[in-house]
């Protein structure tokens, strides 16, 4: 009887001790095989909160410059160090190139920016993103123009214009 009991003790442990193998190797694999999942819904939930409006383009600088007047419609503000993360794409129709953001603004093609009515160096809800380009030759007028503006998380607009 003693022999009984001394082996379904060992049996037992030795099931216990299988259980916790298999959970320490199986956990952690369950665990990270969710990090994906939880990055893109947090990815997501950036971008649907992110949107923009293009308001208006217009020449300026004696028609050397493009200005672009961009608003944030969205429920989230864009922090200051991310605007420069953008892309801005601009040219002739079917013909334009990737702008470079260039703070100061002296080497074409660039394009730089100012927060309008802002207190503070973010781009909030209701403030619009005035965006200076310098392309690499002067607009002509009547021609058509394409601007797309793509922020740091991948959401964009694009708009044809008509230089005058």
């Amino acid at each position: 009887m003693s022999g009984e009991a001394i082996s379904s003790a060992i049996l037992t442990i030795a099931s216990i001790v299988c259980v916790f193998s298999f959970v320490s190797v199986v956990y952690p694999s369950i665990i990270s095989a969710g990090d994906p999942i939880i990055s893109r819904t947090n990815s997501m939930g950036d971008q649907i909160l992110t949107d923009v409006e293009i308001l208006h383009e217009a020449t300026a600088a004696e028609g050397t410059e493009v200005d672009v007047w961009i608003k944030n419609v969205g429920p989230k503000g864009i922090s200051s160090g991310l605007i420069s993360e953008s892309d801005l794409f601009f040219g002739k129709s079917g013909n334009f190139e990737r702008i470079s953001y260039d703070e100061n603004g002296s080497l074409a093609p660039c394009w730089n920016y100012s927060i309008e009515q802002s207190k503070d160096n973010n781009w909030d809800k209701g403030e619009t993103l005035l965006i200076k380009i310098k392309p690499t030759d002067v607009p002509v007028s009547g021609e058509k123009y394409f601007i797309k503006f793509g922020t740091y998380n991948g959401v964009s607009k694009e708009t044809y214009f008509t230089v005058s």
